[in-house]
């Protein structure tokens, strides 16, 4: 009954802020919601920690650096009955908690060998309590957007019990954070060190990991802050195409920063919990649309994502617009200088494109594919926050190397047959660039290239005299010229053409 409640003062804060008319009342309900999430824990925190928005403070952010633990007191009892024998045994010292998260909290302790660890135990009766949510949970009806772009919620809600179930088990998390130290190799990257004769169902215990959340180095030297940018981008590059296990809660809890003994910038991975197994035909199939859509490929993007694990019969509805779509995904790869992410419009350049279409896609993509999408947002999001410019294809092929990029590119991905042919459209056959030229009596003065994707704001860029010209012209609408490009995709051709006594005017794609 407590949970029920719990869940049914959530569900009503969540509205308030939703239907918040000012500024004033929408904190004062997150607010609200922080404080319940926070107290309730478990399922409900973790719920709390997708809020959180590193690139700024919010009511939020607190669920990420950690919450009021429990005293030392309650907590041994659960912990000597994990060991199965009294922890005074092996440990001389373990001190109050330093965080408390959605499971189970830290504590620095000391072995009787002298060696520094943090000590994860998890919280009494949590197992119970996350049992007794994911039930509630599954009872959750479908509604809004969920039901009516037919969104898998019945996997999206196994897959979250098959995660949070998977969190519970910290031997399972010792296992899989031992492989990602072995396999995922970075300059500057530290993952604390297991002690594994000591970790149990409900307890783990590492090495202590010392340093800084993200807010605290943005002092540091420009230079500095762009090394640590590295690391974090070259560390999701190699684990996710390499090692294929990828860190799934890359909160800013989890990342603590600081300097080597050589006085070079360190980053520290904490919390294995949750990592994303990604098998290799999807990241090969990943791999190479980011490289088909850079290189402009004879590859049609609907055959990558259907190879990802995305509803073919859904991006039916959007495959003439996917080229474009991926041009927007994928902006940070195909950029020929560093990349500004304080530029990257990504949800503004998706909405404009496909309007309320956009939930084809959303609702075509895998419930797994959820972990992956999340980790790849903290990345960005910590990447922002840093302010820092990287180049996002040079740190891509440093990080996997000249013969995986091969290999992608020579991967064979299954051709999908779809009930509209005639919109799917390969890299390889879209504009690159929209071009305009003015004839003033039979002589160019005028001749200009722009990015082909600059035609979906044509209207903008279009001169006065033109516009004028336009409106006095029946035969050419550029809403529908523009409409018709966001539904069948950049293909060559010549938009529109127009004179008066003096001026000829041609616009086309090329």
């Amino acid at each position: 009954m407590k949970k029920i409640i719990n869940l049914l003062r959530i569900a009503l804060f969540t509205n308030k802020v939703r239907l918040s008319q000012t500024e004033n009342e929408k904190f004062l309900a997150q607010q609200a919601l922080a404080r319940i999430l926070a107290d309730t824990k478990g399922l409900a925190m973790k719920i709390g920690q997708l809020y959180a928005d590193t690139e700024g403070e919010n009511t939020f952010n607190q669920l990420t650096k950690g919450v009021e633990p429990l005293p030392l007191r309650q907590m041994l009892p659960v912990l000597n009955e994990q060991l199965g024998f009294s922890s005074k045994k092996v440990f001389t010292k373990i001190d109050e908690a330093v965080a408390a998260a959605s499971l189970g909290q830290v504590h620095f302790a000391e072995l009787k060998t002298g060696e520094k660890v943090a000590l994860k135990i998890r919280y009494p009766n949590i197992t119970l309590a996350i049992e007794t949510e994911l039930r509630l949970a599954g009872l959750l009806p479908e509604i809004g957007p969920a039901k009516q772009w037919g969104f898998d919620v019945k996997s999206y809600k196994s897959n979250l019990r098959k995660n949070m179930l998977r969190e519970l088990d910290y031997l399972s998390e010792a296992n899989r954070q031992n492989e990602f130290s072995k396999r995922v190799q970075v300059d500057g990257l530290y993952t604390p060190l297991i002690y594994v004769d000591l970790c149990r169902e409900g307890v783990l215990v590492q090495s202590r990991a010392l340093g800084v959340m993200i807010d605290q180095i943005m002092n540091w030297p420009e230079c500095d802050k762009k090394i640590v940018g590295k690391i974090l981008l070259t560390t999701l590059f190699k684990s996710l195409f390499i090692a294929g296990e990828v860190h799934g809660d890359p909160h800013a809890g989890n990342v603590l920063y600081d300097y080597d003994q050589t006085g070079c910038p360190k980053v520290s991975l904490l919390d294995y919990g949750c990592t994303i197994p990604v098998a290799e035909h999807r990241r090969m199939a990943l791999l190479k649309l980011i490289i088909a859509c850079r290189l402009k490929l004879a590859i049609n993007p609907l055959d990558c994502f259907v190879a990802l694990g995305f509803d073919a019969d859904k991006l039916s509805h959007i495959s003439g617009s996917l080229p474009l779509l991926c041009q927007s995904l994928f902006e940070p790869f195909l950029l020929e200088h560093p990349c500004n992410l304080a530029n990257w419009e990504l949800e503004k350049n998706i909405s404009h494109l496909l309007g309320e279409k956009r939930w084809w896609f959303r609702s075509a993509g895998p419930a797994d594919l959820l972990l992956l999408m999340r980790a790849f947002q903290g990345l960005v999001q910590q990447l922002r926050f840093l302010q820092v410019s990287l180049d996002w294809w040079e740190v891509l092929q440093q990080a996997v190397g000249e013969n995986n990029i091969k290999q992608a590119m020579g991967y064979k991905i299954p051709v999908v047959k779809v009930k509209t042919p005639e919109l799917s459209a390969c890299f390889s056959e879209q504009a690159t660039q929209l071009k305009v030229e003015v004839f003033e009596n039979g002589k160019k003065c005028v001749s200009v290239s722009l990015p082909a994707e600059t035609v979906l704001e044509l209207e903008q860029i279009m001169p006065n005299d033109v516009t004028e010209l336009l409106r006095d012209n029946d035969e050419i609408d550029l809403d529908t010229i523009v409409s018709n490009i966001k539904q069948f995709g950049l293909n060559p051709q010549t938009l529109f053409e127009l004179s008066n006594n003096e001026k000829n005017y041609k616009v086309w794609l090329e």
